[in-house]
């Protein structure tokens, strides 16, 4: 018996002995043996505004180890600090949107203010698992951004986007196909001809 606990003895010495040297190497080459996710934030941007409801929001990528073997190895976070964030948590202390669904993709982030200085920030993005893309919306005094309308491609959620920077209403999804390929020969051009053919199709 003895025998047996001292061959347990000797093998989980040498297993500790291997770890130390594998975080050691790890360590030496400017590495972790346990990685942690990199993160980039992708500009920060203020919604609300002095008094109520003013905050800061940042898009932040986050790049999955590939050890950890995650669902998707790039996804993207949206985090805010300041007065709107339930209870208040300062401008120092970014909390992270807990309901936001998994991100795959997103484009840039951006505050647009109202009549009264009331900001709003606005970005496009796509869900793991689907091809549609969103147009998300976050005011003051909000934890989470709402998602505003699906659209079948990113081109016309930017398009939606760049209406709400430019002071306009985000509007809603366009079912009809002919009305669909009509706007998007406007935008594109008429270098299509399947979209020029669509376009000029009546509708029934």
């Amino acid at each position: 018996m003895s025998q047996v606990l001292l061959g347990f003895r000797n093998l989980s010495v040498r297993i500790a002995i291997f770890v130390a040297l594998a975080a050691l190497l790890v360590w030496f080459l400017g590495g972790s043996l346990f990685p942690r996710p990199d993160r980039v934030i992708h500009g920060v941007v203020d919604i609300g505004r002095a008094g109520e409801g003013f905050g800061k929001v940042r898009l932040v990528e986050v790049v999955h180890p590939l050890a950890s073997l995650p669902s998707e190895r790039v996804t993207f976070d949206l985090e805010v600090a300041g007065e709107g964030v339930g209870a208040a948590v300062g401008f120092d202390s970014f909390q992270r949107c807990a309901t936001l669904p998994v991100l795959v993709e997103a484009g840039s982030l951006t505050s647009v203010p109202d009549a009264s200085a009331f900001r709003t920030a606005y970005f496009v993005a796509r869900k793991s698992g689907e091809t549609a893309w969103s147009v998300y919306a976050m005011q003051g005094y909000e934890a989470c951004p709402s998602e505003l309308y699906s659209y079948p491609d990113r081109l016309e959620a930017e398009r939606q986007l760049a209406r709400a920077v430019a002071g306009l209403s985000v509007q809603g999804p366009v079912l009809d196909p002919v009305q669909a390929a009509k706007q998007r020969a406007r935008v594109l051009g008429p270098d299509d001809d399947a979209a020029d053919a669509a376009a000029e199709t009546p509708s029934k």
